[in-house]
């Protein structure tokens, strides 16, 4: 199948971008208890390929100005979308286990999300904590497999994008210096340490 053009990958990537949130939301306020984000995924597997890559880069290669900066964009938002591909079905797979997880909390049985979002409601201290550490024992038992999808999105970013640094490649992305911005938020941390210990 021939790559879009940039326009025609622009309008069907926002509808793509559009479902997949409202199944995000669904899933987040619990019309779903299962996510389909990997059937989203598969409908528009044709916007996320390499040669639609290519092409995107192609057209930038030929731009300049604001419409080589909005064609750069769409490019990232292609790889992007070839990473997400590449692991739908583990996301998802993963999503759902952690939908299922239960917390068990004073003789009752919560969905670890419900947990999490208890936390904001419970009065005492003693309760916070004592569900908070259930709710995050409950979550560390995923962390392997949230290492793991996120070390397969690195690895295919890495190659994707051709830049094996993963700090240059967010600097790149976002026009901003990181290292410089951490090290203007430790000063901005370090500067309010005199008036901050008598406030608190």
């Amino acid at each position: 199948m021939a790559a879009l053009t940039a326009l025609m990958f622009e309008e069907r990537l926002n509808r793509y971008l559009y479902e997949r949130a409202e199944e995000a939301r669904a899933v987040r306020v619990g019309e779903k208890e299962t996510s389909e984000q990997a059937e989203i995924v598969a409908r528009y597997a044709d916007l996320f390929t390499r040669e639609q890559h290519e092409s995107l880069r192609d057209e930038e290669d030929a731009a300049a100005g604001d419409e080589r900066e909005r064609l750069y964009r769409l490019r990232e938002a292609c790889l992007g979308g070839i990473v997400v591909a590449e692991i739908a079905e583990r996301s998802d797979r993963f999503e759902n286990e952690f939908l299922a997880a239960r917390v068990d909390f004073r003789g009752e049985s919560l969905p670890l999300r419900s947990a999490q979002a208890m936390l904001a409601l419970l009065d005492e201290y003693g309760d916070r904590n004592e569900l908070g550490d259930l709710a995050a024992d409950a979550s560390a038992r995923f962390n392997d497999d949230r290492q793991e999808l996120m070390a397969a999105a690195e690895t295919l970013d890495a190659e994707l994008s051709g830049d094996p640094d993963p700090v240059g490649r967010s600097a790149r992305r976002k026009g901003i210096g990181i290292h410089a911005l951490a090290d203007a938020l430790d000063r901005a941390a370090r500067e309010q340490d005199a008036s901050y210990g008598p406030l608190r």
